[in-house]
Parts: structure tokens; sequence; C-alpha cells
């Protein structure tokens, strides 16, 4: 049996469209030391090879009950047979040297355990919300990446991990049924052993889900902000580093006293306050304001200073919630048993 070096794992629930794109972002690249794994997380009718097979690459895709992407890319790590597990969103396409790409890396850190890359500065929806999540997400993962900063956190959009620490450490944790902070959570853990990880520039998918207001703010706040402060209180690691720099939590600091100044305008202590709050606020984000102007124009980047005002609100918002909140209970992680393709069903895509 030939040796493989990734085994590039897909989880993905009813989008079968954005599917078909991911899968033809790995047509024109090099696959002789790679496998492609589906699964399809009870999507509803489930896939079949039939729906995909215009992506033109072979790939292997298997079935099980709606058990959320956890469940799903745990259910991938089994079967796999590469030395690296690449995860990938099915709502994203890979550029078209990121293998080369990895391989580069690994070819230089033979050592390394897991790393991670970004979204690229160019997403496919261009309306102002999409711009700013997937432009801010960009910005901040290329921060870190810039800075070689090692980090505690681990990110499945487009990330790299050896099969076997994956299966060691016991994977992603289940209870998390929808997608949450599951791949942050095994980062702390894989740190907590000594697993190094950092986020390199050149390793970049395009994000092809469409925002809007209430699933950005619903899920910035529910399924990222307050748990991710709940796991920090929970291992005690308020390591500065992404999100959560000193500077975004400077920048919160700063949004909020500029909100908390507005009932009060007509008194000009609070005036002079407001103003010097915003003006705080916008030289921390002056680089990040600075790109959106790159990329979408002067207008755009204007439109996008009360939405970060927000992002920065929910942050606080998130953090006094958690403190609320009792830490997080995560389960022991007990070691993932390898091979367990006896209970999946699985068809086969070849390439056409």
């Amino acid at each position: 049996m030939k040796d493989l070096r990734f085994s590039i794992c897909i989880p993905v629930r009813n989008d079968p469209g954005n599917l078909k794109r991911c899968l033809a972002g790995f047509r024109n690249q090099d696959l002789s030391d790679c496998e492609i794994l589906v699964c399809d997380d009870g999507s509803t009718p489930a896939l079949s090879t039939a729906d995909l097979n215009e992506a033109g690459v072979e790939f292997r895709l298997i079935h099980q009950a709606g058990q959320g992407p956890s469940v799903a890319r745990n259910q991938l790590a089994r079967i796999a047979r590469g030395t690296f597990l690449f995860f990938v969103d099915a709502d994203t396409i890979p550029h078209s040297q990121m293998l080369e790409r990895a391989r580069n890396i690994i070819a230089e850190q033979p050592q390394i355990g897991a790393f991670y890359g970004s979204y690229d500065d160019e997403p496919d929806h261009r309306t102002l919300v999409s711009s700013y999540k997937n432009l801010l997400h960009h910005y901040t993962h290329q921060q870190s990446a810039s800075g070689e900063e090692e980090v505690t956190t681990f990110w499945c959009g487009c990330g790299v991990i050896r099969r076997e620490l994956y299966l060691q450490y016991g994977g992603l944790s289940e209870f998390y049924d929808t997608p949450s902070i599951e791949d942050i959570e095994l980062g702390v853990r894989l740190n907590a052993n000594g697993i190094r990880i950092r986020i390199f520039p050149q390793l970049q998918v395009k994000h092809l889900k469409k925002w809007t207001l209430m699933n950005w703010v619903h899920t910035d706040l529910f399924r990222r902000g307050i748990p991710w402060v709940r796991l920090m209180r929970a291992t005690s690691d308020w390591t500065s580093q992404l999100n959560f720099s000193w500077s975004q939590r400077a920048a919160s600091f700063a949004a909020a006293m500029l909100v908390a100044c507005i009932p009060f305008m007509a008194n000009p202590a609070f005036v002079f306050t407001g103003i010097l709050a915003f003006a705080v606020f916008l030289v921390l984000n002056r680089r990040f304001i600075n790109l959106v102007r790159r990329k979408r124009g002067l207008l755009v980047s204007v439109a996008v200073v009360p939405l970060h005002i927000l992002y920065a609100l929910i942050c606080v918002t998130s953090a006094v919630a958690a403190v609320l909140c009792p830490p997080l209970r995560l389960p022991e992680s007990l070691p993932l048993l390898a091979d367990d393709s006896a209970k999946v069903t699985s068809e086969i895509c070849s390439k056409e």
C-alpha cells in the first residue's frame, strides 16, 4: 500500500454546491501522496458520489447520522491513512498551491506537530458584513503568522496535524454538536502536552460563506466568544493571541467606554472622554481598517468601523457572560481508536 502524506478531511451537511467547488479546488494540485475523505453528516437527502462527480477528483464518501462536525472529523481521522490530517471546511476553496506549500512547511520544519493558515483577502461574497467578517479573520490570523507566534489554538478550516497526535490526544471533543470552539479546545489540549502549533501566512483558502448581521452576532457571541472565555477560565490560559490579543482587549475596552459615554454627551467631560475613546479605538485598529480600504475602498473602510465597534462590544459581552457562567467542564480525552471503518458505509468516487 502506498504511503500517503495527507488525508484531506472534509465534513459537510446540506451544502453540496460549495462542496463541489471545494473538491474542484484540488483538481489541479498534486494529489499523488494524498487521499480525499468526505463525511456526509446527515444531509437531507444524503449525498452520493453521483452528486459530486463533476468535481473531477477521486475521493471517498462516508455517511453518518447528523452528529456534528466534531464527530464527522473524528470519524474521518479513524479511517485516514495519511501521516498528516489536512482539515478543510466544505465551504472553502483551497488556493492552487496550498498542498505544495504545506509540503514545504513540513520539509522545513520536520518536527512540527500541527499548523494552520487563514482565509484569503478575497472573500466570495462581497456584502458589507461578509467582507468585514472574512477580512477580520484573515487579518487576525495573518498578524499572528507575521509575528511567528506559537499559538495555543488549532483551526479546522485549513489546518494540518499529525494523525498519530490527533488520535493520541482524543481528537475533537464530541460534546460540541454544532460548530463552536472544538478546534480551539483541541489546540489548548495539544499545547498543554507540549505540542507546538504555528500559523503560516502562505496557507490560505477562500471562504464561500455569506454572513448576515444576525448569524454573525449569534456565532461570535454564543458559539465562539462565550465558550472561548469559559474555556480560558477552565484552563487558566489567558494567553495574548488572535482575538484575545492585548491590543484587541484594549480596543474592546475603548469601544465600551465610547458607548457608555453616549447617553451623557450633554456633559462636556463625557464628550471629551468619548472622543478620546474613539480615537484610541481607531489607532489600535488602524492596520485592519487600512486593509479594508485597500481591498474594498474608502467607503467600505468607513462603513466597517461601526461593525468593528459592535464586534468589540460582543467581545466585552462574551467576557462578562462567561464570568457569570461556570467554567467549561471538559470531558477526559481518551485516545481515538484507528481504522474504525467497519462502522461506516462508504462510496468511492473515481476521477473522471
